[in-house]
């Protein structure tokens, strides 16, 4: 009980002596504000007027709220739903390119926070058993030296009292970049790219930076069903086929 006061007390002093400042702008934060003040995360969080409910996918405006779009009517996902925090664009996507090719790991918390701001309620209410990242094959790792995937993977467990498993789904084939790629080929592109060790069925949830296509998390989460797993997928943003992944 005292470590933990004095604990709380050193952290109070520490927020009075070095106040935090937002990532982007370098403005102080407010007592209530983690890691991006609230103009930056407005800016981050900005979603289309309509959205397919199983993939986030953009939809005309004269959709309806339980219209679903093209591909998952045509070719329904593996995966239970899947949500973004935001469109890749603007200051969303410059801090994607950050943490992804110019070695800014620590944008992975603040990232992983925009999910939570967005779909805290429907995490919550999925309940997982456990939190897997969209793996990287080990030679990108070595390129890259951390997987963003996992990193904002980590904070989402931490603050939905979560574990992280990182040893289930493993990527054991190198493949091409994905933003090289038309939408035919994302899809195959990634045919036996990834392997799904067996586990007890569990609720999962899987996280990844940047979805496009959906090919990823269509690869991903169909070798998990296999196992029994219900899964739902959550990403830092949704991209055009012509922007990223």
């Amino acid at each position: 009980m005292l470590i933990r006061s004095c604990s709380h007390l050193l952290t109070i002093a520490d927020r009075l002596l070095f106040p935090p400042s937002c990532y982007h702008c370098q403005h102080l934060l407010a007592a209530e504000e983690q890691f991006l003040c609230h103009d930056c995360q407005q800016r981050c969080l900005q979603q289309p007027h309509h959205c397919c409910p199983c993939c986030d996918h953009p939809l005309p405006s004269t959709s309806t709220s339980d219209h679903l779009c093209h591909s998952c009517l045509s070719d329904p996902p593996p995966f239970l739903w899947l949500k973004t925090a935001g469109i890749y664009t603007d200051l969303l996507s410059e801090l994607l390119q950050q943490v992804k090719f110019h070695g800014r790991p620590g944008l992975a918390a603040p990232l992983g926070e925009l999910i939570l701001e967005q779909h805290l309620d429907t995490l919550q209410q999925f309940s997982p058993h456990m939190i897997i990242p969209v793996p990287l094959h080990r030679q990108r790792l070595r390129e890259r030296g951390y997987n963003q995937a996992q990193l904002i993977s980590t904070h989402i467990a931490k603050a939905l009292h979560v574990p992280l498993a990182t040893t289930i789904l493993t990527r054991h084939r190198a493949t091409q970049p994905q933003p090289t790629l038309t939408f035919t080929q994302r899809h195959t592109n990634l045919r036996g790219a990834f392997t799904a060790a067996r586990h007890p069925p569990q609720r999962i949830l899987l996280v990844d930076d940047i979805v496009t296509t959906t090919a990823t998390a269509r690869a991903c989460s169909r070798l998990l069903t296999r196992h029994g797993h219900q899964v739902g997928v959550v990403a830092v943003a949704r991209a055009r086929l012509d922007s990223s992944r």
